[in-house]
């Protein structure tokens, strides 16, 4: 039996500092029906690209360093944009190699990053929740001064998924803004005057 390949789903959103104390101790209205505070993180993500060939074809190769390791990914837009998406992703360096590959004629098998060029860096502190025994709500903060939030959820059915995370958030908007949003890599490079696709 062929093990169920697993997309994560994904919706940014905006949130509001002054909300988190009251999203930490689940007093919203109406409150989530379970909370769990799943602790903090710190990592430093590094985005790897060559002449944006990956990210206009909707792959980001990162490397996600934390205290205990560092970990290179590469996410494969499926479908949506910076706010809405899905994402197939993979830390095998393998098939992050064939991915590159096809891409970026200068691949360098041998070095660390392919031997593409650094596009960002920046640091984020992670609040992690896990809520209605379901989804991961993640609050993020960058050293750079953006901060968005994200819920997630792992699934074989990216529509399902998606439908199933705006019913979520449709049912909390105390806590989950619909103002526009923006991803932590969008605003970096925003804020450097570098334009993207999307």
């Amino acid at each position: 039996m062929a093990a169920k390949h697993l997309l994560e789903v994904e919706a940014k959103f905006v949130f509001k500092p002054s909300l988190v104390a009251t999203l930490q101790s689940n007093g919203g209205n109406p409150a989530f029906r379970r909370l769990e505070a799943m602790g903090t993180d710190r990592f430093t993500d590094t985005y790897y690209d060559c002449q944006d060939i990956l990210s206009k074809n909707g792959i980001w190769l990162r490397q996600r360093e934390d205290s205990a390791s560092a970990v290179l990914e590469a996410k494969v837009r499926v479908s949506g944009d910076f706010a809405r998406s899905t994402f197939d992703e993979t830390t095998d360096r393998t098939r992050i190699g064939d991915l590159v590959r096809r891409h970026v004629p200068q691949f360098n098998e041998q070095k660390g990053n392919f031997g593409l060029d650094v596009l960002a860096k920046f640091e984020t502190r992670r609040e992690n929740f896990r809520a209605d025994n379901k989804f991961a709500v993640v609050l993020d903060y960058t050293d750079f001064g953006h901060a968005v939030g994200e819920v997630e959820l792992m699934a074989e059915d990216e529509q399902a998924a998606h439908q199933e995370i705006d019913s979520f958030m449709a049912r909390y908007p105390w806590f989950f803004q619909k103002d526009k949003t923006e991803g932590k890599l969008a605003a970096y490079l925003r804020l450097r005057g570098i334009e993207t696709s999307d």
